[in-house]
């Protein structure tokens, strides 16, 4: 990694599962930044906002600051920001993240439970989705808005090595209920890598560090990055050795780049 700059690394199985970090992984960042690599700490999970994370990762003891964590509920503001004309009110499917970027972007979110009359649905990650929330959005979709979800992941890990269903299958079911399918603006998708990019510029030489093949690696490959897969997360050594596109390298977790 000498001639790397800029480091992409996701977050969920790679450098943590659930609230605790994954053994080595804390040490490993930080020998990565004191070779003088950039480290952007991207993930596709939208539930929590930017300062939420930054409160996490200081916690386990990654000092980072906000301009260098990047989700993909933040994406998604910056994408409806820059949307001409820009849409005027959403109805939400998400945590904190979510709802903080659209209204950041400068969109009305709607709590009124009857109202469907929104320009956008907004959709990511929530454990708290109902079918309620299900029927209010695909009556909006029905009426004419837009379904846009941060990311279409079918799963993340959690702790204990389960797999908890992820965003992807909410924007399933949303897709299915109101008969559209979801512009996904997170990995693998350009408008977050490009987002990554533009945070680690002037860097050109980019590694990006993931544990998922279709989002973390298929991100690298589509923008010439190099691919570093950890099999801490989702994919196992046995799934690994099957990839169509093999990563430059595979290492059991993030500890194994220290030495």
């Amino acid at each position: 990694m000498s001639d790397i700059e800029g480091i992409v690394c996701d977050l969920d199985g790679v450098v943590y599962r659930g609230e605790s970090a994954l053994p080595g992984a804390i040490e490993a960042i930080a020998y990565i930044q004191a070779q003088g690599i950039k480290v952007l700490f991207c993930t596709n999970n939208s539930r929590a906002t930017i300062a939420q994370y930054a409160d996490k990762l200081a916690r386990l003891g990654i000092d980072v600051p906000a301009e260098l964590i990047l989700t993909s509920a933040v994406v998604l503001g910056e994408v409806l920001r820059d949307r001409s004309p820009r849409p005027e009110s959403a109805f939400v499917i998400g945590g904190d993240g979510v709802r903080e970027a659209v209204e950041r972007a400068g969109l009305t979110v709607s709590d009124d439970d009857f109202d469907d009359d929104v320009d956008v649905v907004a959709v990511g990650w929530d454990p708290s989705f109902t079918y309620d929330h299900l029927k209010r959005a695909a009556f909006a979709l029905h009426r004419g808005a837009a379904l846009i979800a941060t990311n279409d992941d079918a799963t993340f890990p959690a702790e204990e090595g389960r797999l908890l269903p992820g965003a992807g299958a909410i924007v399933a079911a949303v897709e299915v209920g109101g008969g559209v399918k979801a512009e996904v603006l997170g990995k693998p998708h350009r408008p977050m890598m490009d987002a990554a990019a533009a945070r680690l510029a002037p860097a050109t030489r980019i590694a990006v560090i993931g544990d998922r093949a279709e989002t973390d690696l298929a991100g690298g490959y589509a923008m010439g990055w190099r691919t570093i897969l950890v099999l801490s997360g989702v994919t196992s050594a046995q799934q690994a050795q099957t990839l169509q596109q093999q990563p430059d390298a595979i290492v059991e977790t993030l500890a194994k780049l220290a030495p």
